[in-house]
C-alpha cells in the first residue's frame, strides 16, 4: 500500500507541514490525532489541530478538550458546515502563525459512502497534505484489505497507524492484510 521506493515522510521543524488524517468511523482519529501532535509537541515541533469533520456530533467538542489539555492550538467551527472551507481556513492560518505541524482531522467514512469520499478527496485537494494517514482499527482483521484500497483509491495515502492493538487478536490478520 505504501511506495517503499520512496524515503519515509518526516515533518520538519519551522517548515510548516500538513498531514491529514482519514479512516473509518469509530477508528480513533481523532484520539490519535492528539497523540500524533502530542508527540511532536514534546520533541519540539508546534502543532495545531483543525478539525474538518462536520459529520460527527461532537467530533469538534472532543478535539478542543484534548488539545485544550495539551495545550495545542485548534481550529474547528460550530457554525460552518464545509469542512472543505474549515479545512482550508485552519491550514491558513497555522501557516500565518508559523505552526510547522498542521494536523487535518476528517470525517470518519466507510468505503461505500462515495459522497464521504469525494468529501474527503475535496479536503485533500483543497489542503494539500504533505503526508496522508489511514488510521485503521486493529479488530477489522482480514477486511483491511478492502477498505485500505478504497481509501487508497480516493487520496494518496503515505501510511497507516493501526490502533486498539492491545485488546484485539485480530490485528496480526489486519497487519497481514496490509
Amino acid at each position: 500500500m505504501v511506495d517503499a521506493g520512496k524515503p519515509a515522510f518526516a515533518p520538519k521543524k519551522g517548515k510548516p507541514c500538513v498531514v491529514m488524517f482519514v479512516g473509518l468511523q469509530g477508528s480513533g482519529k481523532t484520539t490519535t490525532c492528539m497523540k500524533y501532535a502530542h508527540y511532536h509537541q514534546k520533541i519540539g515541533f508546534k502543532p495545531a489541530l483543525v478539525c474538518a469533520d462536520t459529520f460527527r456530533a461532537g467530533a469538534f467538542d472532543q478535539l478542543k478538550q484534548n488539545a485544550t489539555k495539551i495545550m495545542v492550538p485548534f481550529y474547528g467551527s460550530y457554525m460552518e458546515s464545509d469542512p472543505v472551507k474549515i479545512a482550508v481556513e485552519g491550514v491558513e492560518r497555522f501557516r500565518k502563525e508559523n505552526c510547522d505541524l498542521i494536523i487535518v482531522d476528517t470525517s470518519g467514512r466507510h468505503k461505500q459512502e462515495a459522497s464521504l469520499f469525494e468529501e474527503m478527496r475535496q479536503v485533500s485537494e483543497a489542503t494539500k497534505p504533505d503526508l496522508v494517514i489511514f488510521v485503521m482499527d486493529g479488530s477489522i482483521g482480514q477486511a483491511a484489505f478492502a477498505q485500505a484500497q478504497a481509501f487508497r483509491q480516493s487520496v494518496p495515502v503515505g501510511a497507516v497507524i493501526v490502533t486498539k492493538m492491545d485488546g484485539h487478536a485480530k490485528g496480526g490478520g489486519a497487519l497481514s492484510a496490509l
